[in-house]
């Protein structure tokens, strides 16, 4: 008598926006141990037009963009496939938030009908004000923060999850369902600091991909782009001089320049979260990609400009502040040196951010991807 092989369970993961393979890479890498089982499905075109789609992957590399996945354009051709889905598999929720709001859906009951175990990856947690850098524009940022969860109601509550994944100290919950743990915004694996370079995050010129998604989209980044790039070269050749140390240029994967605009320097392109662990310190703006900074303990300095849009320069002063303990500066105040650059970091206040919103205290230091692999093993999920 043969033994029957034992079926293989898939891994459902549910996006409601466009992607890039290096957004879900940064996530969920290959050396994931279950990442050839797992099944993409998105919803985007449920959620946004055909243009703002075919828009948000135009300047992207074809070699960026996800092959593997399923595209549902209709809500009852997502039904008949979830209606499917094996009890015995997984359905990971990595954003959802889109799906919940947009009331034409009428995913809610959706959600809960799908059979299998469902795991929701949170989102990570608004941080807290630093009232005592910046009170008049904190405050005005807590407002604006408490009229949104007042006027949007949170429907993750009404969806039945088997397990939620939440971030630091901050979000642990005492019900078996929350599982806490580390942020996939951060990597733990990277080598420890050298001090031969400074890295800046670039943040592209014009429009990224992710602006053709929002309703600002025609805004652009910069008011005069030759002008700033004037200005920021300077600034770079300056701090090489007073640092004796090359910067080296970060930029994403997912973008690609057609020349050199920083007067030779180098470019590497999907590995900012390396060069960042490694660097004397970091200059940057307000990419989500400087919480690794928090980490590696690496000293950040953000820049505004006379150049940016008021909007952008109070995000910039929000995150420096908020997130740094720090006060931003224009850049141009750097050049006509009426500013000096402060590469000093608050190594408590580091700790703080780190524990509260990114690992919790007594958490095994280990990729988001590693705790998901042995806890898929732990609970037999």
């Amino acid at each position: 008598m043969t033994k029957k092989k034992l079926k293989k369970k898939k891994i459902y993961l549910y996006l409601d926006s466009p992607v890039t393979k290096y957004q879900i890479n940064n996530i969920l890498p290959r050396d994931f141990e279950f990442y050839k089982d797992l099944v993409f499905i998105n919803t985007s075109h449920l959620n946004y037009s055909k243009k703002q789609v075919r828009d948000f992957y135009k300047k992207t590399p074809k070699s960026e963009i996800p092959k593997n996945m399923i595209n549902f354009k209709n809500l009852n051709d997502l039904s008949f496939f979830i209606s499917k889905i094996n009890k015995n598999n997984i359905f990971i929720f990595l954003n959802n938030q889109l799906s919940l709001k947009n009331s034409k859906f009428g995913i809610l009951q959706l959600f809960n009908h799908i059979k299998c175990k469902k795991i929701l990856i949170s989102e990570h947690s608004w941080i807290f004000p630093n009232l005592q850098k910046n009170f008049f524009l904190n405050i005005f940022r807590m407002i604006k923060f408490i009229t949104h969860r007042l006027l949007f109601s949170n429907d993750v509550e009404k969806t039945k999850f088997n397990h939620i994944l939440t971030f630091g100290e901050l979000n642990k919950k005492k019900e078996n369902k929350y599982l806490d743990f580390p942020s996939f915004w951060i990597k733990f694996n990277l080598k420890k600091r050298q001090k031969s370079l400074i890295t800046y995050v670039d943040e592209n010129f014009d429009h990224s991909n992710d602006i053709y998604l929002l309703r600002d989209k025609f805004k652009k980044k910069i008011n005069n782009k030759n002008l700033y790039l004037k200005k920021l070269n300077y600034f770079f050749s300056q701090v090489e001089k007073k640092y004796q140390c090359k910067i080296i240029i970060c930029c994403k994967k997912r973008l690609r320049y057609n020349q050199n605009y920083f007067e030779g320097r180098k470019i590497v392109y999907g590995k900012t979260h390396e060069y960042i662990s490694k660097s004397k310190f970091v200059i940057g703006h307000k990419s989500d990609s400087l919480f690794q900074a928090i980490y590696s303990k690496t000293p950040v300095v953000l820049l505004k400009s006379k150049e940016f849009k008021l909007q952008r320069n109070l995000s910039i002063s929000s995150r420096s502040i908020n997130l740094f303990n720090k006060r931003s500066k224009f850049l141009e105040d750097y050049n006509d040196g009426i500013e000096e650059l402060d590469i000093s970091l608050d190594k408590v206040y580091y700790k703080k951010i780190l524990n509260n919103y990114f690992i919790s205290k007594n958490l095994i230091k280990q990729n988001f991807y590693e705790k998901l692999t042995s806890d898929l093993k732990k609970f037999n999920l």
